[in-house]
């Protein structure tokens, strides 16, 4: 193939968006897996301290239960991507990290009470 045959792929590859790749996984396992949790982790602070702001308890509610999902899926996804050595190994070390991330933010979240 030469270089002239071989241009078009390579627009359309600049061409797509960060968020395409990475879903498509072009940027590895971690790294995907890592930023899609902290997109989710960043928006369920967002709207989780300006629910808890407002006393909106039913829809802080939701976004726990929401995130709780989210979470359950992402490591679904490290499982069913993860191909190296001792699986449980790192999946428990993941899922330890992500509870203690996720019960200090919904700490800081629910910090707009007082």
């Amino acid at each position: 193939m030469t270089d002239l045959e071989q241009l078009p792929d390579r627009r359309q590859q600049d061409e797509l968006s960060f968020l395409a790749r990475l879903l498509a996984g072009e940027y590895g396992l971690a790294t995907t897996y890592w930023a899609l949790y902290f997109i989710g982790v960043g928006t369920y602070f967002v709207l989780g301290s300006a629910a808890v702001g407002n006393e909106q308890w039913f829809g802080y509610l939701v976004l726990v239960a929401v995130m709780l999902v989210y979470t359950f899926l992402l490591i679904i996804g490290v499982r069913l991507a993860y191909k190296g050595p001792q699986l449980w190994k790192v999946m428990s070390r993941t899922s330890s990290v992500f509870m203690i991330i996720n019960i200090l933010v919904g700490i800081s979240t629910l910090g707009f009470v007082y």
